[in-house]
């Protein structure tokens, strides 16, 4: 089990540092732990174990899929997935923003805004002219009010969702 600070530090624009994951940060255990517990099935892997080998996985990967970290110092703050596929149903849509992830007692400090920012800029450096994700219930909302626009609504793994687009042009 990981734990994590009950009080975060206080992060400032200049203190936030967002880099790609890699093999030597040692993050990959502790990002599985927190997104399976939150999100389980939804990573797309059956156990943490699993999805902590994607990490791994992605870490030494030179093309997508790239996992983008948030850190403070050196206290992990959030993270977000950057893939070539996600959605089964919608296999043309390359690439998806997925599992943006900032721990409870992070949120409210412009860490999602951070790594959404950096997961758009990576996703346009790459040469992408779109960028996809998909989420549900209140998120569309937070989604449209950072310039992500609904594209369609699906049936999808038991659940309403919501397709939404960023143009990096």
């Amino acid at each position: 089990m990981t734990t994590l600070p009950d009080h975060w530090p206080d992060m400032h624009a200049d203190s936030l540092e967002i880099a790609r994951l890699t093999e030597e940060s040692g993050l990959s255990k502790t990002i599985a732990a927190l997104q399976f517990a939150f999100w389980g099935p939804l990573t797309g892997y059956g156990s943490a174990a699993d999805y902590e080998q994607f990490l791994c996985h992605a870490a030494r990967s030179h093309h997508l899929p790239e996992i983008l970290v948030a850190r403070c110092g050196t206290t992990f703050v959030g993270s977000v997935n950057l893939l070539a596929s996600e959605m089964t149903i919608r296999p043309a849509l390359s690439p998806w923003m997925a599992q943006l992830f900032v721990p409870d007692s992070a949120r409210s400090q412009g860490v999602g805004n951070a790594l959404i920012e950096a997961a758009v800029a990576k996703a346009a450096a790459l040469g992408h002219r779109r960028l996809y994700l998909y989420t549900s219930g209140t998120l569309p909302g937070y989604y449209a009010s950072r310039r992500w626009q609904p594209v369609e609504e699906v049936e999808y793994l038991g659940k309403r969702r919501v397709i939404m687009a960023y143009d990096l042009a």
